[in-house]
């Protein structure tokens, strides 16, 4: 209704002509318009406002949330990178190629990959506590088995089991954060959360190659499953309850009918950010993968003493995370602002590190290459987490690792074929094209949760599961 409608003329002495409001209603309604003019004028709106509040410190139930699965993100990144270090070990005690090697990786990785998508939807329909406790028992069961392995074949078979155990994980640890935060505190939670992937990638080397050189790789692989055995137990009896103090719809999200299922993937939007952690996990999994054996065989450093060399970069990726994740809560999402700058070093320091000829260049410049890449995983996440509630937060979890685990499944096979043809140089080279796919992603990715939810509310089957109530009106005025 036009501001003049809301006056009407009023005659005082010594005042003529002058116009008053009418009641004090219809003084409010103008002062909300003139409001609402201004933020259209400044191209800012109600939703992006909220959103982008300040975090506040994590909630006592945040805090042992992110604890808890802190802990059992480190075991299972210990259980999966085991594996590399063993890797030398297991291929001349069955006499195997680096191409056979790489495929006992990607086996773990394909079927980790495929899982994360049935483990996001399981993990919105049955619940965090329930898919957490399976998926560690399964995993633990079957890295035991990979120390009774008996020949090439077997370990294949083994090790794609293992990633299904593992696979199912990741989709209810993030919907379990969604549960117990805010938006405006939720990449914050989750970059600690998921900074344990860096970390543990430093803790592995330190635990792996002393374990493996004191007991042999298959009862190291037997420990490893204790480990995991024990995360489950600690899952079970202290995880606290989902937060219900925080405002609808985020606490008030219906459970996921069979309508909604599959919702998140009628909109093609969403795998712009699947692309994006499809080309920053190049770098970690190529990394993370070849990097023992690329010590012991090019630079004729052991497992043993090359632990250091391959955790220090690690902590600084895990720094990188964290940090990463922090500034994503600052910007309001935006990976142009943060994962774009981080990629484009990290590009630069990755075809640096492939050419270095010294050792202590190739590893300095591999740690700015991995802080990069740790700036840049958490951008990844930031936009669809914070825009969506704990109804989809599961499925978007998993649609969006999906194409990080699908690196998983390509990088180490691409590389083994590349360094048995070729060299190590070009085997690392091929990770800078990772950086450079990432990059391209996070320049055309929605910026932030506003913008994505103006595409995302076009889908009808994703009604209620948005993360404020003002992004449901941008669904419902269409």
């Amino acid at each position: 209704m036009p501001v003049f409608l809301a006056y009407r003329p009023l005659r005082r002495r010594g005042q003529r002509g002058t116009l008053h409001p009418a009641t004090p209603h219809l003084e409010t309604r103008e002062t909300d318009l003139r409001n609402r003019e201004r933020l259209q004028a400044a191209n800012i709106d109600e939703v992006s406002m909220k959103m982008n509040r300040t975090a506040s410190p994590l909630s006592r139930t945040a805090k042992v949330t992110v604890a808890l699965l802190f802990i059992v993100w480190l075991v299972d990144y210990f259980d999966r990178l085991i594996m590399n270090f063993a890797l030398p070990y297991i291929g001349k005690e069955f006499h195997l190629d680096h191409t056979q090697e790489g495929l006992l990786i990607s086996a773990f990785f394909i079927a980790y990959a495929f899982s994360q998508l049935p483990g996001g939807v399981l993990a919105d329909k049955i619940g965090t506590r329930k898919i957490t406790a399976i998926a560690m028992i399964v995993w633990s069961v079957f890295t035991g088995f990979t120390g009774l392995a008996w020949g090439f074949g077997a370990l294949l078979v083994i090790r794609f089991m293992f990633g299904i155990g593992e696979g199912v994980f990741p989709g209810a640890s993030f919907k379990a954060i969604s549960e117990r935060t805010n938006p405006a505190e939720r990449m914050t939670a989750n970059g600690i959360m998921l900074s344990s992937n860096q970390f543990g990638s430093a803790v592995a080397p330190l635990l792996a190659a002393p374990l493996i050189a004191a007991i042999g790789w298959r009862w190291s692989f037997g420990a490893a499953a204790v480990a995991g055995v024990a995360c489950c137990v600690a899952i079970l009896y202290f995880l606290p309850p989902p937060d219900t103090r925080k405002p609808a719809p985020e606490a008030q999200a219906a459970p996921v009918g069979k309508t909604t299922t599959w919702a998140l993937f009628k909109s093609p939007i969403m795998f712009v950010y699947v692309v994006m952690f499809f080309g920053v996990d190049i770098i970690g999994w190529g990394v993370s993968t070849w990097m023992p054996s690329y010590l012991l065989a090019a630079r004729g450093i052991s497992i043993g003493h090359s632990a250091i060399l391959v955790a220090i970069p690690s902590v600084i990726a895990g720094v990188g995370t964290i940090l990463g994740g922090k500034l994503s809560d600052l910007a309001n999402g935006r990976p142009r602002l943060v994962a774009a700058p981080a990629l484009a070093v990290a590009t630069a320091a990755l075809l640096l590190m492939a050419t270095s000829k010294g050792l202590t260049a190739f590893i300095s410049w591999e740690c700015v290459a991995l802080f990069g890449f740790g700036l840049a995983f958490m951008p990844c996440l930031a936009v669809p987490m914070k825009t969506l509630n704990g109804k989809f937060a599961g499925s978007a979890a998993g649609m969006i690792n999906f194409g990080g685990q699908m690196a998983g499944v390509f990088a180490p096979v691409i590389m083994g074929a590349l360094i048995d043809h070729f060299s190590y140089v070009a085997a690392f080279l091929f990770l800078a094209l990772g950086a450079v796919i990432g990059l391209i992603a996070a320049v055309i990715a929605p910026q932030t949760p506003d913008a994505l939810a103006q595409k995302l509310s076009k889908n009808e089957l994703l009604r209620g599961g948005f993360a404020t109530t003002e992004v449901e009106k941008v669904g419902a005025d269409r």
